[in-house]
Protein backbone atom coordinates (compact mmCIF):
# COMPACT_ATOMS: atom_id res chain seq x y z
CA UNK A 1 0.00 0.00 0.00
CA UNK A 2 2.98 2.60 0.75
CA UNK A 3 4.56 1.40 -2.18
CA UNK A 4 1.49 2.39 -4.30
CA UNK A 5 0.44 5.82 -2.62
CA UNK A 6 4.21 6.62 -3.09
CA UNK A 7 3.81 6.03 -6.90
CA UNK A 8 0.64 7.76 -7.00
CA UNK A 9 2.44 10.80 -5.21
CA UNK A 10 5.24 11.32 -7.55
CA UNK A 11 5.13 14.22 -9.52
CA UNK A 12 5.18 12.97 -13.43
CA UNK A 13 1.78 11.27 -12.27
CA UNK A 14 0.62 13.86 -10.09
CA UNK A 15 1.09 16.08 -13.19
CA UNK A 16 -0.65 13.91 -15.39
CA UNK A 17 -3.06 13.46 -12.97
CA UNK A 18 -3.42 17.53 -13.15
CA UNK A 19 -3.77 17.51 -16.97
CA UNK A 20 -6.39 14.75 -16.66
CA UNK A 21 -8.48 16.99 -14.26
CA UNK A 22 -8.33 19.95 -16.56
CA UNK A 23 -9.36 18.02 -19.57
CA UNK A 24 -11.91 16.15 -17.86
CA UNK A 25 -13.31 19.74 -15.94
CA UNK A 26 -13.41 20.66 -19.65
CA UNK A 27 -15.68 18.61 -21.12
CA UNK A 28 -17.98 18.85 -18.27
CA UNK A 29 -18.48 22.08 -18.52
CA UNK A 30 -18.66 22.09 -22.70
CA UNK A 31 -21.46 18.96 -21.88
CA UNK A 32 -22.78 21.90 -19.09
CA UNK A 33 -23.33 24.31 -21.69
CA UNK A 34 -24.90 22.23 -24.74
CA UNK A 35 -27.48 21.77 -22.04
CA UNK A 36 -28.28 17.59 -23.11
CA UNK A 37 -27.27 16.60 -20.00
CA UNK A 38 -23.54 15.61 -18.30
CA UNK A 39 -22.23 12.36 -18.08
CA UNK A 40 -23.06 10.36 -15.43
CA UNK A 41 -20.46 11.19 -12.37
CA UNK A 42 -21.89 15.36 -13.31
CA UNK A 43 -25.69 14.12 -13.17
CA UNK A 44 -26.49 14.67 -9.98
CA UNK A 45 -24.48 17.87 -9.42
CA UNK A 46 -26.01 19.05 -12.70
CA UNK A 47 -29.57 18.52 -11.81
CA UNK A 48 -28.53 20.22 -8.10
CA UNK A 49 -27.70 23.13 -9.38
CA UNK A 50 -30.44 23.94 -11.15
CA UNK A 51 -32.63 23.70 -7.75
CA UNK A 52 -29.96 25.65 -5.59
CA UNK A 53 -28.35 28.74 -6.25
CA UNK A 54 -24.87 26.69 -6.27
CA UNK A 55 -22.59 26.51 -9.23
CA UNK A 56 -22.47 22.98 -11.07
CA UNK A 57 -18.86 22.88 -9.87
CA UNK A 58 -19.65 23.37 -6.09
CA UNK A 59 -22.14 20.70 -6.18
CA UNK A 60 -19.35 18.22 -7.54
CA UNK A 61 -16.88 19.72 -4.99
CA UNK A 62 -20.27 18.31 -2.37
CA UNK A 63 -20.43 15.38 -4.68
CA UNK A 64 -17.15 14.20 -4.04
CA UNK A 65 -16.99 14.12 -0.43
CA UNK A 66 -20.73 12.28 -0.36
CA UNK A 67 -18.68 9.02 -2.96
CA UNK A 68 -15.75 8.93 -0.16
CA UNK A 69 -18.37 9.27 2.44
CA UNK A 70 -20.19 6.03 0.90
CA UNK A 71 -16.92 4.77 -0.08
CA UNK A 72 -15.99 4.38 3.84
CA UNK A 73 -19.89 2.68 4.58
CA UNK A 74 -18.93 -0.23 1.79
CA UNK A 75 -14.77 -0.70 2.53
CA UNK A 76 -15.39 0.10 6.56
CA UNK A 77 -12.21 -1.67 8.05
CA UNK A 78 -11.14 -1.36 4.51
CA UNK A 79 -11.16 2.46 4.04
CA UNK A 80 -7.94 3.97 4.76
CA UNK A 81 -6.02 7.53 4.05
CA UNK A 82 -5.66 6.54 0.39
CA UNK A 83 -9.18 6.70 0.06
CA UNK A 84 -9.50 9.80 1.69
CA UNK A 85 -6.53 11.19 -0.26
CA UNK A 86 -9.81 11.21 -3.49
CA UNK A 87 -10.82 14.58 -2.13
CA UNK A 88 -7.96 16.44 -3.11
CA UNK A 89 -8.64 15.76 -7.37
CA UNK A 90 -12.66 15.82 -6.39
CA UNK A 91 -11.74 19.40 -5.30
CA UNK A 92 -9.94 20.44 -7.96
CA UNK A 93 -12.21 18.91 -10.70
CA UNK A 94 -14.83 21.03 -9.09
CA UNK A 95 -13.05 24.41 -9.27
CA UNK A 96 -11.79 23.31 -12.56
CA UNK A 97 -15.64 23.00 -13.56
CA UNK A 98 -16.24 26.31 -12.23
CA UNK A 99 -13.44 28.05 -13.88
CA UNK A 100 -14.15 26.53 -17.75
CA UNK A 101 -18.01 27.19 -17.44
CA UNK A 102 -16.58 30.79 -17.15
CA UNK A 103 -13.85 30.40 -19.95
CA UNK A 104 -16.33 29.02 -22.29
CA UNK A 105 -19.25 31.06 -21.48
CA UNK A 106 -18.75 32.74 -24.97
CA UNK A 107 -20.20 29.90 -26.53
CA UNK A 108 -23.78 29.94 -26.97
CA UNK A 109 -25.51 27.28 -28.54
CA UNK A 110 -28.82 28.07 -29.95
CA UNK A 111 -29.85 25.12 -32.58
CA UNK A 112 -30.43 21.34 -31.33
CA UNK A 113 -27.51 20.43 -33.93
CA UNK A 114 -25.12 22.82 -32.18
CA UNK A 115 -25.63 21.40 -28.97
CA UNK A 116 -25.52 17.65 -30.03
CA UNK A 117 -22.17 18.76 -31.72
CA UNK A 118 -20.86 20.26 -28.58
CA UNK A 119 -22.30 16.88 -26.73
CA UNK A 120 -20.15 15.00 -28.76
CA UNK A 121 -16.88 17.59 -28.60
CA UNK A 122 -16.92 17.21 -24.95
CA UNK A 123 -17.42 13.54 -24.51
CA UNK A 124 -14.15 13.75 -26.92
CA UNK A 125 -12.71 15.89 -24.59
CA UNK A 126 -13.54 13.79 -21.17
CA UNK A 127 -12.85 10.78 -22.81
CA UNK A 128 -9.46 11.88 -23.42
CA UNK A 129 -8.73 13.24 -19.61
CA UNK A 130 -10.21 9.91 -18.24
CA UNK A 131 -7.51 8.01 -20.25
CA UNK A 132 -4.87 10.78 -19.10
CA UNK A 133 -6.42 9.89 -15.32
CA UNK A 134 -6.17 6.03 -15.79
CA UNK A 135 -2.47 6.68 -17.30
CA UNK A 136 -1.39 8.86 -14.57
CA UNK A 137 -1.03 5.51 -12.07
CA UNK A 138 -2.06 8.07 -9.59
CA UNK A 139 -4.68 9.37 -6.77
CA UNK A 140 -8.27 8.34 -8.19
CA UNK A 141 -11.31 9.90 -8.91
CA UNK A 142 -13.95 9.79 -5.72
CA UNK A 143 -16.18 8.20 -8.53
CA UNK A 144 -13.59 5.23 -9.44
CA UNK A 145 -13.02 4.84 -5.65
CA UNK A 146 -16.64 4.12 -4.89
CA UNK A 147 -17.23 1.80 -8.18
CA UNK A 148 -13.71 0.05 -6.29
CA UNK A 149 -15.25 0.13 -2.71
CA UNK A 150 -18.52 -1.31 -4.30
CA UNK A 151 -16.29 -3.96 -5.87
CA UNK A 152 -14.98 -5.13 -2.92
CA UNK A 153 -17.94 -4.40 -0.36
CA UNK A 154 -20.41 -6.61 -2.33
CA UNK A 155 -17.71 -8.95 -3.98
CA UNK A 156 -18.51 -8.30 -7.95
CA UNK A 157 -16.21 -7.17 -10.60
CA UNK A 158 -15.24 -3.98 -10.96
CA UNK A 159 -16.63 -3.47 -14.58
CA UNK A 160 -19.76 -4.54 -13.31
CA UNK A 161 -19.90 -2.28 -9.81
CA UNK A 162 -18.52 0.58 -12.68
CA UNK A 163 -22.15 0.31 -14.07
CA UNK A 164 -24.40 -0.27 -11.24
CA UNK A 165 -22.57 3.26 -9.69
CA UNK A 166 -22.61 4.87 -12.93
CA UNK A 167 -26.18 3.59 -13.55
CA UNK A 168 -27.45 4.54 -9.82
CA UNK A 169 -25.89 7.42 -10.06
CA UNK A 170 -28.10 8.51 -13.62
CA UNK A 171 -31.61 7.25 -11.99
CA UNK A 172 -30.99 9.13 -8.79
CA UNK A 173 -30.60 12.40 -10.89
CA UNK A 174 -33.76 11.47 -13.19
CA UNK A 175 -35.82 10.98 -10.24
CA UNK A 176 -34.47 14.12 -8.68
CA UNK A 177 -35.67 15.90 -11.79
CA UNK A 178 -38.80 14.45 -12.15
CA UNK A 179 -39.67 15.12 -8.40
CA UNK A 180 -38.65 18.73 -8.71
CA UNK A 181 -39.45 19.86 -12.31
CA UNK A 182 -41.56 17.54 -13.80
CA UNK A 183 -39.43 17.09 -16.17
CA UNK A 184 -35.96 15.94 -17.27
CA UNK A 185 -34.09 19.56 -16.24
CA UNK A 186 -30.47 18.49 -16.18
CA UNK A 187 -30.45 14.92 -17.52
CA UNK A 188 -31.17 14.35 -21.06
CA UNK A 189 -29.65 12.49 -24.05
CA UNK A 190 -26.49 13.92 -24.07
CA UNK A 191 -26.16 11.97 -20.54
CA UNK A 192 -26.96 8.42 -22.41
CA UNK A 193 -24.55 9.92 -25.01
CA UNK A 194 -21.81 10.21 -22.79
CA UNK A 195 -22.62 6.89 -20.62
CA UNK A 196 -21.95 4.87 -24.06
CA UNK A 197 -19.81 7.07 -26.06
CA UNK A 198 -16.76 7.95 -23.35
CA UNK A 199 -15.55 4.69 -22.56
CA UNK A 200 -14.86 3.66 -26.15
CA UNK A 201 -12.90 6.96 -26.38
CA UNK A 202 -10.83 5.78 -23.95
CA UNK A 203 -10.71 2.61 -25.42
CA UNK A 204 -9.67 3.79 -28.99
CA UNK A 205 -6.88 6.89 -27.77
CA UNK A 206 -5.42 3.33 -25.64
CA UNK A 207 -5.46 1.37 -29.05
CA UNK A 208 -3.91 4.61 -30.63
CA UNK A 209 -1.50 5.12 -28.22
CA UNK A 210 -0.39 1.49 -28.13
CA UNK A 211 0.37 1.37 -31.35
CA UNK A 212 2.74 4.03 -31.53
Amino acid sequence: MQNQLRQALRLKNLVILALALIFMAAGVSLAKIASLGTSPIASIPNVLSFIFPLSLGTWTIIFMFVCVGFEALFLRNHFSFTNILQVLPGLFFGLFINLFVKVFSFIHPDFYWQKLLLTLISVLVLGFGVFLEISSNSIIMPGEGLARAVSIGVKIPFPTAKIWVDSSMVVAALILALAVFHSLTGIREGTIIAALLVGQVVAGIKKLVDKK
